[in-house]
């Protein structure tokens, strides 16, 4: 178990406006948050209209969703959310954002929930060495695609200035041609 300094844990009780202090204590917190597995999270469980609130749907929405058994309630209670709960509601908002029907995101959804799933399942079998090997590789494949997005960057707002600027000109050139046109149309059109 990790303790939280004193002098910490009396800027949190006090809640300090002190920037180092609750930078400290965010940096404490977080520590005992990582010790602790996620226990916290693992036990947070949120109303209806708090979990919409975080989640960015309206309470009606989550509600909906709950009686048509998309998402289920956390096993604590009836009207209350945990965090994997929330976190389908999410998935499902942004497969609906990307012009699913209801039914289909939430289809979606639950598949990448399975595929997520077995690859925990797969980790969680595989030999220290092994799953040390596969972490590192991964580690290595995130990197190498941050360095490309990173090289790619300039390259992107470059090209996103001169859609601009075209776009600016293009505007402007139309709204000369229609100015010439109300001049060039005869009076009695």
């Amino acid at each position: 178990m990790i303790c939280v300094p004193t002098t910490l844990a009396i800027g949190i009780r006090q809640g300090s406006n002190n920037p180092v202090a609750e930078a400290q204590t965010h940096e404490a917190l977080t520590q005992v948050l990582i010790a602790n597995d996620g226990e916290v999270l693992a036990r947070l469980r949120l109303s209806a209209a708090e979990a919409a609130r975080v989640c960015n749907v309206t309470p009606r929405q989550l509600i909906y969703w709950t009686k048509k058994g998309l998402v289920k309630p956390s096993t604590d209670g009836d009207h209350d959310y945990d965090v994997f709960a929330m976190e389908k509601v999410i998935r499902i908002r942004q497969a609906l954002e990307k012009g699913h029907s209801l039914e289909k995101a939430a289809q979606l959804v639950q598949r990448e929930i399975g595929t997520l799933q077995a690859e925990a399942k797969r980790l969680e079998d595989m030999p220290p060495d092994a799953l040390e090997d596969e972490l590192r590789a991964r580690l290595e494949r995130l990197e190498s695609r941050i360095n490309e997005l990173r090289r790619a960057l300039p390259a992107s707002l470059t090209i996103s200035r001169l859609r601009k600027a075209v776009a600016l000109r293009l505007g402007r050139a139309i709204d000369e041609l229609e100015l010439l046109l109300r001049e060039v149309q005869p009076v009695n059109a």
